[in-house]
């Protein structure tokens, strides 16, 4: 079975609240899990960045779903492909935001931090996309508590 591979960034609106955040993962998870997809989600305080990966139409359809989302834009799709394996295969979304975590699968997303919590198979070109784009937080300090990194679901 063919897996398609896609990566976009978009800007966040700029009123969008954490709790706006929360409301998209929550829809994502179901979504994907009903369509095949698996992925990644990073928010920097500023920016989204999102790889997913599925059967190819349905990660079509996904993307044109996210791409007329009003709570972000400028979406860009960065990068498009097929492979063999997924890479995310057991997340239906995981979710990673700068900042403090709290709770206990919660932790600070660092650079560190995030390079860890990559799988290993990540190719080298995504696993530098991913770390890249988390050191251009907007964030000029911590966030308030309650940002944090939340394994797959």
């Amino acid at each position: 079975m063919s897996i398609s591979r896609l990566v976009y960034i978009s800007t966040a609106h700029a009123d969008l609240m954490l709790s706006d955040i929360d409301a998209i993962l929550e829809t994502a998870r179901t979504r994907n899990a009903d369509e095949g997809i698996t992925g990644l989600l990073v928010f920097n305080g500023f920016n989204f960045l999102q790889l997913l990966e599925g059967p190819p139409a349905n990660v079509e359809r996904v993307f044109s779903s996210i791409c007329n989302d009003r709570r972000h834009s400028g979406v860009v799709r960065v990068m498009y492909g097929d492979t063999d394996e997924r890479v995310f295969s057991s997340w239906a979304m995981a979710y990673a935001r700068t900042g403090s975590g709290q709770g206990q699968s919660a932790f600070t997303l660092t650079t560190e931090a995030l390079k860890a919590y990559l799988p290993e198979d990540l190719s080298p070109d995504l696993h530098m996309l991913f770390v890249s784009f988390n050191t251009m937080s907007t964030f000029d300090v911590r966030p308030p508590a309650g940002d944090d990194l939340q394994p797959a679901q």
